[in-house]
């Protein structure tokens, strides 16, 4: 049984990045009104309910898979159909706090997004070559003396000496 599968609204988001920002803490929600977007701006759908509800059939039919497969048990099953109907559908349009940033660098376009009630974050952000070339250089450099200092002194002990009296 599934119960408010969530499929992105809107294609000019990243489907993968929304969803990794999940979960979104459904039980809470609240009818729409108007005053939840004041000075705030919206993206407005262009998935359209049946398109909506392809997708979410097929993320369905990935869990569909998986609990057969783990009900039928073994290390090799051989699942050549599986039969789902679809009873009692209904589509709700939800609002999801979601923030988005989107800021240009060296020429490109880069994205952060956030969920708004968990903080949770996921996006892009630029990398430098250099800095990294440079990390990884001086990680090899302290590598190399540690490698040196344990070397040179590993076969030198000292010997104790004790006295009689």
């Amino acid at each position: 049984m599934f119960d408010d599968v969530l499929v992105p609204g809107s294609t000019v988001l990243p489907a993968k990045k929304v969803d990794d920002l999940a979960p979104w803490p459904l039980e809470s929600a609240q009818p729409f009104q108007q005053q939840y977007l004041a000075g705030h701006f919206a993206l407005r759908y262009d998935v359209e309910p049946e398109a909506g509800f392809t997708e979410a059939k097929d993320r369905m039919a990935a869990v569909i898979d998986g609990d057969v497969r783990r009900d039928i048990g073994g290390d090799e099953q051989r699942v050549h159909r599986v039969n789902t109907q679809h009873n009692n559908v209904t589509f709700k349009l939800m609002l999801l706090p979601l923030w988005i940033a989107t800021f240009i660098y060296a020429g490109r376009s880069w994205q952060v997004l956030v969920n708004g009630m968990t903080g949770e974050v996921q996006g892009e952000r630029p990398y430098s070559k250099l800095k990294i070339f440079f990390a990884v250089l001086a990680g090899l450099i302290v590598l190399s003396v540690i490698i040196f200092l344990v070397a040179g002194h590993g076969g030198h002990h000292a010997a104790s000496t004790t006295r009689r009296r």
